[in-house]
């Protein structure tokens, strides 16, 4: 009798074996297929990079990142929902599978592409030093003993380590403190991207002005996880049928006035 029980649990076992493997494993899917099925992106970014993410004056996500990533869903057909991080750990955040993709102004480097995968560049940008207007400043390489601010774990804190003229870099979570720290004569100026300091005067009545030439170029882009090469085809022909139909240059124009995917 129970060695006939026993027969009869390993049947059992054998037949449930079979039937998950001709069902599948729901962990074996793709995170492109998952989303699909689902309906829905997640995205990733900080919610405090004004012009290209932040939180409006009615609590909501606003900025270009944000309609890049819903015109990027409408493409494929689903949803996007996005997710706020903080910027020194979005990269973590991506490769524990928190959300599925970071649209949040990234640039691309040799760094993070150890750890992530990049689509094609969405726009372009520079590193430019921003100083209070009327400092009589006419480069960055001029402050002695400088104190400027960066925003935490951005390509702009890399840059200010090899700078022998800056004794201390100043770091913040968000560019509106940032703006402001130099505004207040709290530092000396700040680097960020020439996009997004240009704008700063208009956006939070700060009086700072670019100063010199742009310390270097970026392409900013989309972070996937590296085995989602699914995923990753994917939203590059969704940014690429968004280029080609003229729905990228039109969010670009409405928020800076000119089209940031032309160098």
């Amino acid at each position: 009798m129970k060695k006939k029980r026993l027969t009869v649990l390993a049947l059992g076992a054998l037949l449930a074996l079979v039937l998950s493997g001709c069902t599948g494993s729901s962990s074996d899917e793709s995170t492109y297929s998952k989303i699909i099925e689902k309906g829905e992106m997640t995205f990733a970014m900080t919610g405090a990079y004004p012009p290209f993410n932040y939180i409006d004056a009615n609590g909501d996500l606003a900025g270009f990142d944000i309609e890049i990533a819903h015109g990027i869903a409408e493409k494929m057909g689903v949803t996007a929902t996005p997710i706020t991080v903080e910027w020194d750990g979005i990269i973590g955040g991506l490769t524990g599978n928190r959300f599925d993709m970071i649209i949040g102004s990234m640039a691309v480097t040799d760094e993070r592409l150890k750890e992530v995968s990049f689509t094609d560049p969405y726009y372009y940008d520079g590193a430019q030093f921003f100083a209070k207007a009327g400092s009589g400043l006419n480069s960055i390489s001029e402050l002695d003993n400088g104190k400027v601010g960066v925003v935490t774990g951005t390509t702009f804190h890399e840059y200010l380590q090899g700078m022998d003229n800056i004794a201390e870099t100043l770091q913040f979570q968000s560019d509106v403190d940032n703006f402001k720290s130099v505004d207040q004569g709290r530092s000396d100026g700040l680097v960020t991207s020439k996009v997004v300091g240009a704008r700063a005067p208009i956006d939070y009545g700060v009086a700072i002005e670019p100063v010199g030439d742009l310390l270097y170029t970026e392409n900013i882009a989309i972070a996937i996880r590296q085995d989602d090469t699914e995923l990753l085809a994917a939203v590059n022909t969704a940014l690429a049928e968004m280029i080609a139909d003229g729905s990228y240059e039109e969010i670009s124009n409405r928020w800076f006035g000119m089209n940031i995917l032309e160098k």
